[in-house]
């Protein structure tokens, strides 16, 4: 019987032998480079340097985890706030650009929504749904207005949203939530700067909205939440 024979495929049995010796080539190949360069679990655990939790002051790289910084050190400005799961920027990790994550549930709908506004620099936004089966589906509807023409964007599912340095954007508002999402903010600077711009919502209606003058200036002698935060 010839080796040349097609296969229901049409490969010939020569050519699936050629295919499947290459294939256990690479994965040979494969393995050969990852023992040459990707040092065993047991190496790297012979070689490391575990953390002491006793003496946290003494690890080299203990600024650069959050959740091993003192109350003190992490309780600065917006940090003191408890409606983040987790807050960060250059007062508490030196180096770090603002970056905050926070749960949004069904009382969220009932909070103040963010007035427009503009930051000196660019701004990422990340909605994630909390269903691992559908992690598409947001659980939840939020609207987001952008630019000056204060275009209505209606979001329902997990997303990222870019808005450049400059750029106006919100009010934010949440309208429903039927699951928890998870959202989170990020700027591309080491403070919170925002300018309001109350002058695009009418007179009647500010008092709807979260309003926050920043000036990105450093707040490491407050333990407290900036007065901004409060709705003007």
């Amino acid at each position: 019987m010839s080796t040349d024979q097609n296969t229901e495929k049409g490969t010939t049995r020569r050519g699936f032998v050629k295919e499947i010796t290459a294939g256990a080539a690479g994965i040979a190949l494969a393995s050969l480079f990852a023992s040459a360069f990707m040092p065993s679990k047991e190496s790297l655990a012979a070689t490391s340097n575990p953390v002491d939790p006793t003496a946290p002051e003494g690890s080299k790289y203990r600024k650069c985890f959050l959740d091993e910084l003192t109350r003190e050190e992490r309780e600065i400005g917006f940090g003191a706030s408890k409606m983040f799961v987790t807050f960060a920027d250059s007062d508490i990790i030196d180096g770090c650009d603002y970056f905050s994550a926070m749960w949004m549930g069904k009382s969220s709908t009932k909070i103040l929504g963010h007035g427009p506004h503009t930051h000196p620099v660019p701004e990422v936004l990340v909605a994630l749904g909390s269903d691992p089966e559908h992690p598409e589906d947001l659980g939840a509807e939020f609207e987001l207005f952008m630019g000056e023409e204060m275009e209505k964007h209606i979001i329902t599912k997990s997303t990222l949203i870019y808005i450049p340095e400059n750029t106006v954007h919100c009010p934010f508002i949440i309208n429903e939530v039927t699951r928890p999402f998870l959202f989170i903010q990020a700027h591309y600077g080491p403070k919170l700067a925002e300018v309001a711009r109350r002058d695009l919502v009418p007179e009647d209606m500010r008092t709807k909205y979260i309003f926050i003058d920043a000036d990105g200036s450093s707040e490491k002698k407050s333990l407290q939440a900036p007065r901004d935060l409060r709705s003007k």
